[in-house]
């Protein structure tokens, strides 16, 4: 047996462009949803077979983290208010799962001081920070231990060591070939897209305790400090990538240059190598397909709990939307933050209403939402009878009279 086809025009072994090598780039959907996962993890850089590397291959990279949109965040004593709930927000709370109305109360603080936890979170940066001065005033978030995309990257490394040992039992050296220029693609793309996320911090301690409300009624009430405030809910985390400028632009040239090899290489490689390779990346393919079904949550990839001491306080289901209100009416004292927020219509109803629980926040036997409706009853019930007797006044007399004898004159509608 020979270790490379000698002439192009024999049956076996020869060289040829099969269509084989389309399973190694066939799967970019399912690596993009969590590409950003992949090449921030130092597992991602181990030179393995994986669906569709050039998904990494990215000039103009993202510069933010993207945030929950159908979320707004209040400030309770800052009186901020913010669009969207910040990505970290999210992965810490989880938002996006919330059923509509429910209530969920939790305190959240440094497990450091947010100062020294900085200073060591900066370590890595190896004097970066003098050419980007926002880095100084950043925080670093690391990834959990054996997240689900880190075992599924371990597994493919497991099976590209497989496939290198049956290709060199075969004696086939272009299936060597193919397997060293996919893995040196696979590793160099994610090299190129590697990044750290960072989040803007501040030092102050003061009370910065927010509300985050959907679109769905449900609301979290955090008690934090500013800083924890400022780096979760009212800073866009930005992307620290790791390769600028040139060394970026060549190590997407060498992933590029290695995939288009190694696609030759795979279409050239025994029939044996080839059914082994696309055994390989179907079962890869399926394995990123099943975690895209799963929804795997941010909490379980970024381990926000090593920097921050999180307890939950409180969690209720509700069925009505003013019952949430109530809530963190009760847990923060506070009520500025409904009218400034316009969560409320501004009608006498909602205002008496909002003026007595203001009165009575601190009040522990106090009822809120029986409160509330004895507000409602109040203005509703003389709005209703007034406009009973506007609508007798317009009632022709005959059928007042017909009413009256029918005894219905003082419920008639």
């Amino acid at each position: 047996m020979v270790w490379f086809p000698r002439q192009v025009d024999k049956a076996e072994p020869t060289w040829g462009f099969d269509i084989v090598g389309l399973l190694a780039v066939i799967g970019g959907a399912s690596i993009e949803k969590y590409a950003y996962v992949i090449t921030a993890s130092f597992v991602g850089s181990i030179p393995r077979l994986m669906p569709a590397p050039e998904t990494m291959l990215n000039i103009n990279r993202p510069t933010r983290l993207p945030s929950l949109e159908e979320a707004t965040v209040f400030g309770i004593y800052s009186g901020r208010k913010k669009d969207g709930l910040c990505f970290f927000g999210n992965a810490m709370h989880g938002i996006d799962s919330l059923k509509p109305y429910q209530f969920q109360a939790y305190r959240i603080a440094h497990k450091k001081d947010p100062t020294v936890a900085a200073v060591e979170s900066l370590q890595y940066v190896k004097g970066r920070e003098a050419r980007n001065p926002e880095l100084a005033i950043s925080a670093k978030v690391p990834l959990c231990n054996f997240n689900p995309l880190d075992c599924v990257t371990l597994v493919s490394v497991l099976i590209t060591i497989a496939l290198f040992v049956y290709a060199g039992i075969e004696h086939d050296a272009v299936a060597l070939l193919g397997l060293g220029t996919m893995c040196i693609s696979t590793s160099t793309a994610c090299l190129s897209a590697g990044w750290y996320p960072r989040m803007k911090f501040s030092g102050s301690q003061e009370p910065g305790d927010v509300i985050i409300r959907t679109l769905d009624g449900a609301i979290v009430c955090v008690t934090c400090t500013e800083a924890v405030a400022q780096e979760l809910y009212f800073s866009t985390p930005f992307c620290d990538y790791v390769y600028q400028g040139v060394k970026h632009k060549s190590l997407l040239l060498i992933s590029t240059v290695c995939l288009m090899a190694s696609i030759i290489f795979f279409s050239n490689c025994t029939w044996k190598i080839q059914i082994a390779v696309g055994l390989a990346y179907i079962v890869l393919n399926l394995a990123y397909f099943v975690l895209s079904l799963a929804e795997v949550h941010p909490s379980r990839i970024w381990d926000m709990k090593s920097r921050y001491e999180v307890t939950r306080i409180e969690n209720k289901l509700n069925d009505h939307h003013i019952q949430p209100l109530c809530d963190a009416i009760r847990v923060t004292h506070e009520v500025d933050w409904i009218k400034e927020g316009e969560l409320l219509p501004a009608t006498p109803a909602y205002e008496g209403w909002l003026q007595e629980a203001k009165e009575n926040c601190r009040n522990p036997d106090y009822g809120f939402e029986e409160s509330f409706y004895r507000w409602k009853d109040k203005i509703e019930k003389p709005l209703e009878a007034l406009r009973h007797e506007q609508r007798l006044a317009s009632m022709p007399k005959s059928k007042k009279m017909l009413l009256k004898k029918m005894g219905q004159l003082g419920t008639s509608v």
